[in-house]
């Protein structure tokens, strides 16, 4: 069944929603599980409590009749009566009866009386959506969504209620007290006894719908939850249909929670899979073989394993910038190129991707420069490679541009010192990471290549509004438009749909080698006002094979 099987709404309070893609609505009839309706609880005595509690049925009988805010009084009675051991449970229904009277910082305060640790399982899931339901009733929708859990996967019963309320928070109306759902049956205060096991589904719980496998605890989760909100944005404004099922597949180096989370979106009825996010734990399900459906991996296999038949590849590799740097100078007719490079993993992947197109283009780097991760003075590094004759006030005139390869703070210092050594008027490209969002006097006249999401906002006025409030895009934008593309790309994995050229947020999109989505970036130069966007259309780059 939908979602509003589970829940009505008190008369007269009809929701409202501002975003044009109707979210609340949207999310009902598509986020992710639908499940069976859950009965009341026939008794709601609290097993092992010494003696009854005898206002248990009033609040029962006060609930029933939509009396919400009796109903938090009388759980909130038999919860003074009960031991603290035996407290939690009454302290939890009060809450949710408090959430339902729409008495938000009754239900918040009523929740500070549960011990840390006294829930767990489904009952803490009922503590952080309560938590997350009062925050939105006080307009409170970024807290809101940190309060909820990281996935509701393992939560079957709360599916539907954490997925509406979180995408109240990322996407829908601030008008909280207007939009808070109101469950048919009263919250249970029993440990042994509380509804919420859910009714067997007559078919799969995802039957038909997209799996999206992320790592939203750990240490990627702040990545993985932007990834998440570009994807559900893209989701909720194209209209897509089928549902969204979200599986928290953890941030251990091992790939065994991925390989599990798959296997489970199989079972649930998944038509796509999206994801998973690392490296690692793609490379370990491309090991399986042919999938019984097809797959988005959001990252890139080495270019020594082959992807199996319905196995795309999608990420943001450093190298599509570096590839497409190399593009662009080369119809510049820049040749000759000397190079400056952190020695790192990083580093020599972008430096290798550079000069291995800028070679196929008939470009030459000339000499390379490795520098520590952490160094903090390129006075020395920059005037080696440059061959700066201070007291002549010279330097090498071999060479017809610079390949920086660095992030914002060694980027800025890299091009001070590039301007102290005389080469001011060489062209230096550099790499996304060296721009840090507005410009400044050291990185400027640099170019790089990057996404039109970035490169371009005012392609995407709609888009930006709508996202401008979401903690995802605004900490992680690259990932977030990562997540709105995935979307798009695994729009046409479904049957009946395929993937030619498409413009992206992240850029022109089409499918290489080896199932692996290219991106065709734009270049642009910093300028003290600005970005400036150059001219010259770059071919699509990507994982070239």
């Amino acid at each position: 069944m939908s979602y509003f099987a589970h829940y009505r709404l008190p008369r007269g309070d009809m929701p409202k929603f501002n975003s044009p893609a109707l979210l609340f609505l949207a999310l009902a009839a598509v986020l992710l599980p639908a499940c069976a309706s859950t009965p009341a609880a026939e008794d709601p005595a609290l097993p092992g409590a010494p003696g009854p509690a005898p206002a248990l049925e009033e609040a029962r009988s006060a609930w029933l009749r939509g009396d919400y805010a009796a109903a938090s009084a009388a759980y909130e009675r038999s919860a003074l009566a009960q031991p603290p051991a035996l407290a939690a449970e009454f302290w939890l229904a009060a809450a949710e009866a408090a959430v339902a009277a729409r008495d938000a910082d009754r239900a918040l305060g009523l929740a500070q009386h549960i011990p840390a640790n006294a829930l767990g399982g489904e009952k803490f899931g009922r503590l952080q959506l309560l938590r997350a339901e009062s925050l939105l009733l006080k307009n409170q929708p970024f807290e809101a969504a940190k309060a909820l859990p990281a996935s509701s996967a393992g939560l079957p019963s709360l599916a539907p209620r954490i997925e509406e309320a979180r995408a109240r928070a990322l996407f829908g109306s601030n008008e909280g007290a207007a939009a808070t759902a109101t469950p048919a049956a009263p919250p249970a205060a029993t440990p042994d006894a509380v509804p919420g096991q859910a009714v067997p589904a007559a078919e799969p719980v995802n039957a038909g719908g997209t799996a999206l496998l992320l790592p939203l605890s750990g240490a990627f989760a702040a990545s993985a939850e932007a990834v998440r909100d570009g994807y559900l944005a893209a989701h909720f404004r194209n209209g897509a249909a089928g549902r969204v099922r979200i599986y928290d597949v953890g941030s251990a180096a091992s790939a065994d929670a991925t390989l599990g989370a798959y296997a489970q979106a199989l079972r649930d009825g998944a038509a796509v899979v999206v994801g998973p996010l690392r490296k690692e734990s793609v490379a370990a399900m491309a090991q399986q073989g042919s999938p019984a459906v097809p797959v988005l991996a959001l990252n890139y296999l080495d270019e020594s394993q082959p992807a199996p038949p319905r196995f795309l590849q999608f990420g943001l590799a450093p190298e599509d910038e570096a590839r497409t740097a190399a593009e662009h100078a080369a119809g510049q007719g820049l040749r000759r190129a000397i190079v400056l490079t952190p020695g790192s993993d990083w580093g020599e992947r972008t430096y290798t991707a550079f000069r291995q197109r800028f070679q196929a283009l008939g470009g030459q780097v000339v000499e390379t420069s490795r520098y520590p991760v952490n160094q903090k003075d390129f006075s020395a590094t920059v005037r080696n490679l440059l061959r700066t004759q201070k007291d002549a006030g010279t330097r090498r005139s071999d060479v017809d541009m610079v390949f920086v390869v660095a992030r914002n703070i060694d980027a800025r210092l890299i091009g001070a010192m590039l301007r102290f050594y005389y080469a001011g008027n060489l062209p230096v490209y550099t790499t996304a990471a060296a721009y840090g969002g507005r410009p400044d006097n050291d990185t400027a006249g640099m170019r790089f290549c990057d996404m039109p999401w970035i490169l371009a906002p005012g392609d995407y006025a709609a888009e930006r509004a709508e996202a401008a409030d979401l903690a995802g895009q605004r900490r992680e934008p690259r990932l977030f438009a990562f997540g709105y593309d995935a979307q798009a790309i695994a729009s046409t994995l479904h049957p009946g749909a395929s993937l030619s050229r498409m413009p992206g947020m992240t850029g022109l999109l089409s499918v290489g080698g080896n199932g692996a989505v290219r991106r065709g970036l734009q270049c642009a130069e910093i300028r003290p006002e600005g970005l400036s966007l150059l001219e010259t259309s770059p071919a699509p780059v990507g994982a070239v094979p």
